[in-house]
């Protein structure tokens, strides 16, 4: 999505879970951001693995497809490229720093050493050759960058449900450093999840979207199911389906988050194959 500030994958992706809310109580745009990472906050507090597919149509028309296994704790998310083949093996790793610095490495079997992402042309980089950035993939908190402002309430129609959204608008600070100036955001308005998502270049033109296109149940909480995202400056669409999600018999340890010890990773052992 070019960088833009999205509250998805593996922490945005894999956290789009809920605790209820009552719509009417009277709340602002920033009491609504912090009910989101309250809900972040829950589903982060132990350990998740999950299963996702990426289908990818890129502006020539060509399409691919690429399956990932991720595992998250609290602070740390590893994805690993089950397929394509040629790809398999292939981690991208995230790890937050006691003063809350998101540091990030990319580990190719290839190359066979972890490189670390530190510069913003890494960062920004296209992540698989989807329409999602590694720094999108990381995550970032998008009050750093963005005044919100609550605009009013929408009824949204996702699959066979309608919701209520609200919807919220944020614009860049004067410091901000951001390519989209301008974002729209539609966050339902029981359980707190990102529905929709919309970017605004510096003319103010529609630079990139996300939007959850059905929504299912895990733990007994609401949640995304297949999320479609689109760079429409690059003419790329990625859509993102949840093949699995499970909570692991013992939390992850952290030596699995440790970037030395990616190359010994085995995806097999958490449960994660190709085969769906």
């Amino acid at each position: 999505m070019k960088r833009m500030t999205v509250v998805l994958l593996i922490s945005a992706l894999v956290i789009l879970l809920a605790a209820g809310l009552s719509l009417a109580q009277e709340l602002t745009a920033d009491q609504i951001l912090d009910k989101m990472d309250e809900v972040s906050d829950q589903v982060n507090a132990g350990s998740l693995i999950a299963k996702v597919r990426f289908d990818i149509s890129h502006a020539d028309g060509t399409t691919t497809s690429k399956v990932f296994g991720t595992l998250a704790r609290p602070g740390k998310s590893l994805i690993c490229f089950l397929a394509p083949e040629d790809e398999a093996g292939s981690i991208f790793l995230t790890v937050e720093d006691e003063d809350g610095t998101k540091r990030m490495w990319i580990y190719l079997p290839l190359l066979g050493t972890p490189k670390e992402l530190v510069s913003e042309e890494e960062r920004s980089g296209s992540f698989a050759g989807s329409s999602l950035s590694y720094e999108d993939i990381g995550s970032q908190d998008r009050r750093d960058d963005y005044d919100a402002t609550l605009t009013g309430t929408e009824e949204l129609t996702i699959g066979d449900l309608t919701r209520t959204a609200y919807v919220l608008e944020s614009t860049a600070k004067p410091d901000a450093d951001v390519d989209e100036i301008r974002t729209v955001m539609w966050v339902d308005s029981e359980y707190f999840i990102l529905l929709k998502l919309e970017g605004y270049n510096e003319l103010d033109n529609l630079d990139s979207t996300m939007e959850v296109r059905s929504l299912t149940e895990f733990e007994d909480r609401l949640t995304a199911d297949v999320i479609v995202s689109q760079d429409l400056e690059e003419g790329i669409t990625t859509t993102i389906t949840f093949l699995g999600r499970w909570r692991p018999d013992e939390e992850i340890p952290d030596d699995v988050f440790d970037p030395a010890n990616l190359p010994s990773f085995v995806p097999s052992a958490w449960g994660l194959t190709v085969e769906d």
